[in-house]
């Protein structure tokens, strides 16, 4: 089932607060050296945003952000490989370092890290005074899928072997909900991205203005050298065979206890449109 792009709060929120695990996020600098020579390198940045210099000038930044293991690899891979004009990285790459220091000369610029969700105000805030547009792109998807997701290719930093802790998952639930209320958001769902890619090729260009030269589900013929594939457990053609993985019995322990210690989880999933009632809770009883 597709629960396709999922609505904005009819009723605004307010920003949750930064969750523990950032306190010592290493942004805004407050060295003195590093504030003059970064000083020096934005206004620079600046100078050539501004179109001096014969430069082109930036349009957009679009910042891919939000939940981890929800697809934003994915999509930066087609949007690398498949969308002309735009100033990428080939890895993560922290938007508001980009903001600030990156060198472009492109109409379009591309970040993606899904922990920028922290940071939608600051990011903004920085380009209101600049001629650029920030755009989001909020990727989400079934929690269930994302709390048991793993990355083969890399050794695991947790004993249960599974990417995400609870508590973190909570922390980017909340900041999620806060960032799709807002006008310059655009949210993507992960089922979206592997069985409708061209739905989500269209809704990109539309939100965003650039030029799509290959078609997304043609990403895999011409990844870009260099490009950072190891959270993609293997670059391949789209499949839809991992979407419900999480229903797997050897996720079954898994299921209960994120059933125990997130009670308001069967709500959520109501709520985010990936469940119509609760009778699925029943299975784990």
């Amino acid at each position: 089932m597709s629960v396709g792009f999922m609505q904005s709060e009819s009723v605004a929120l307010s920003r949750p607060p930064r969750p523990d695990f950032l306190h010592d996020w290493p942004w805004p600098r407050n060295d003195m050296i590093g504030s003059v020579r970064h000083g020096v390198k934005r206004a620079l940045l600046r100078a050539v945003d501004n179109g001096w210099f014969g430069l082109r000038p930036l349009e957009a930044h679009v910042a891919m952000l939000g939940f981890p293991r929800s697809g934003s690899t994915l999509l930066q891979l087609m949007v690398e490989t498949c969308v002309s004009d735009v100033r990428t990285f080939g890895k993560e790459y922290w938007a508001p370092a980009a903001a600030q220091y990156a060198f472009r000369n492109h109409p379009y610029m591309l970040t993606k890290t899904p922990w920028d969700v922290f940071f939608l105000d600051e990011i903004r805030e920085f380009y209101a005074t600049r001629q650029a547009v920030v755009r989001f792109v909020l990727n989400v998807r079934d929690p269930r899928a994302i709390l048991t997701s793993s990355i083969d290719t890399v050794p695991h930093n947790r004993p249960d072997g599974y990417f995400m802790d609870l508590a973190q998952w909570g922390a980017y639930y909340e900041h999620v909900r806060y960032a799709q209320q807002f006008d310059d958001v655009l949210t993507v769902e992960y089922q979206d991205v592997v069985c409708r890619p061209a739905l989500v090729e269209r809704r990109l260009a539309e939100f965003i203005g650039w030029h799509v030269h290959l078609p997304f589900d043609q990403f895999h013929t011409a990844i870009p050298r260099g490009f950072d594939t190891h959270a993609l457990n293997g670059v391949r053609p789209l499949e839809r065979s991992r979407l419900e993985a999480w229903r797997q019995e050897k996720h079954r322990e898994r299921i209960c206890r994120i059933l125990r210690e997130i009670p308001d989880l069967p709500a959520s999933l109501i709520e985010m449109g990936y469940e119509p009632d609760t009778s699925w809770v029943q299975d784990y009883y």
